[in-house]
Formats: C-alpha cells, structure tokens, sequence
C-alpha cells in the first residue's frame, strides 16, 4: 500500500536514516544496451534528466494557453519509463537507497512497481511519496530528497518548472550526486532547461492484436540532448516495450516482434486495450 506523506514528514524520514554516501563509478546503465552505448555508458547519476511525454504520434507541441491547461488535465508521463529507470537505480546500489516521488502525478500504480509477477516488492517498500500542492512545492520537496544521502533517485513532476528551477536540481544532483529525473508535458519541450539530459517519449501504435496493445504498450524514444554526448544521426531513436508480466521495460527488436506475432491469436482483436500508469493515493496527506 503506497502512503503519501507531507514535506515535513519527508525532511523527518530523512534524517532518521543513517547511511553514508556511497562512491559511484558516475554513471547508471539504463538496462538498455543500445542507449547505454550511444550515451557514453549510461545516465549520469549526478545529473537531472528530463522526460519529456507522452505525446501522441501526431500530437501537436506548439499548444499554448487554454489549450494547454485542457491538456494537462489528462497529460499522462512515462511512468513505465521512471519505474525501469528507479529499478536500475535501487539494484546499482548495496544499500538499497529510496527513491522519492515528487507529485500525484508521477505516482505509478503499484502493481507496475513489483517485478516477477508481485513477488518482487523491493521498489515500492523502498519508495516514499510526496504531494507538494504547487510547483513550488515540489521544487522544495526535490530539494530536500536530492541532499538527503539516503536517497538513490529523484522523480518529480517537473511541469511548469523554470530554467531556474532546472539549473537548482541539476546542481543539487551533481553536488550530491544523485540520480533526478523530471518528466514534463510535450508542450514544455521548447522551455529552457539546464537538464544535462532530455529526452522526448511517445506512444507508437502496435500493428497487431489488442491484446497485444495492452501487455505490450510500445513508446518511440528519442534523445533531444546530452551534455558532453552529441546525438549521433541514426543512433539517437529507440523503440522500448513492456512486458507486463515480467514488469520489465525492454529495446523492442523487429526479430522477437515477429516471433511473438505468429503466436497471437485474433479473438481480443476489437477489445479496447487498457493500461494503466498512475495510481491516487491510498491514504490522506498526514
């Protein structure tokens, strides 16, 4: 059961917790080979990494305004995404660090936090939640989780954030080296950021069954921008699949796709497939 605690009982937690800094070789593999290589070995743990998603496949980024504030209403970030990342996170240290999400909106359902078909609850029993009201807030509550060295990684709503805001966590993550991932709507892609990483995620349509649609959700992923790693034409795109079963987040290959496809049948064909990646809370705010 997931509990959403205030700032001021994530602050407590925090301090109660003793554990040394750990030393770090500087970056974290992302479990996806083909990304790991184009980006010099993996995600920079010291840095703050911005996902920018979902969009749609012809979702149009240049809404502003009333349009953009309709939007966020059902603005969905790629919870499957921050999950892997927080998975490669917890497993790369010996301690088992928390990880700490900032914002209902990044809170994933916990069935999708457990692996090996719910045996595996290490994620979520090391996962605190955190629902700051605004984006100050949030900011506030980054802040305080990204000093703490009890923390592995930071997930937060970043919607709304200012280059100011970007350039304090990026520099909080690097002092502290500590992994921060933010996820933003698509309407924000063209926002000033001081991220050293930003990325552009959205849905791809899966030519085949319902069924299909539903235990195997697929995303286009694309590099925007890496400090210090400039994308490579031809090697800056991927495409990465979910496997609901396993509760895994893997590179997609046109080669197992096939395999997989002449095993399917057709009788779930015009059920409409349903995912689901956020979760509301369980519990008030203390």
């Amino acid at each position: 059961m997931m509990r959403v605690a205030t700032i001021q009982e994530l602050r407590e937690k925090l301090e109660g917790i003793n554990v040394a800094r750990a030393g770090s070789d500087g970056v974290l593999k992302t479990g996806w080979p083909a990304v790991d290589e184009a980006i010099g070995g993996g995600l920079l743990e010291g840095g703050l990494h911005e996902w920018i998603g979902v969009a749609s496949p012809n979702q149009d980024r240049s809404v502003s305004g009333g349009d953009q504030r309709r939007q966020s209403r059902t603005w969905s970030p790629p919870l499957c995404v921050l999950v892997h990342l927080a998975w490669q996170s917890l497993l790369a240290s010996s301690h088992l660090r928390w990880t700490v999400w900032v914002g209902q909106r990044c809170f994933p359902y916990p069935s999708v936090m457990v692996k090996d078909r719910g045996t595996d609850r290490r994620l979520l029993d090391r996962s605190l939640f955190i629902m700051p009201r605004n984006a100050e807030g949030r900011l506030w509550a980054a802040d305080i989780a990204l000093r703490s060295p009890a923390v592995g990684a930071v997930v937060v709503d970043g919607n709304t954030f200012s280059m100011a805001a970007t350039r304090r966590m990026q520099l909080l993550a690097k002092e502290h080296r500590t992994l921060a991932l933010a996820v933003r709507p698509t309407w924000e892609q063209g926002e000033l950021s001081a991220a050293h990483s930003r990325w552009h995620i959205s849905w791809r349509a899966v030519l085949n069954t319902a069924q299909q649609a539903a235990h195997r959700p697929q995303w286009s992923l694309r590099l925007l921008r890496y400090k210090g790693q400039p994308p490579k034409r031809g090697f800056d795109q991927w495409v990465l699949e979910w496997d609901s079963g396993a509760g895994a987040l893997n590179l997609f290959t046109e080669v197992a796709h096939s395999t997989r496809a002449t095993k399917n049948t057709q009788r779930h064909a015009q059920r409409e497939p349903q995912v689901h990646f956020r979760s509301q809370p369980t519990s008030q705010t203390a």
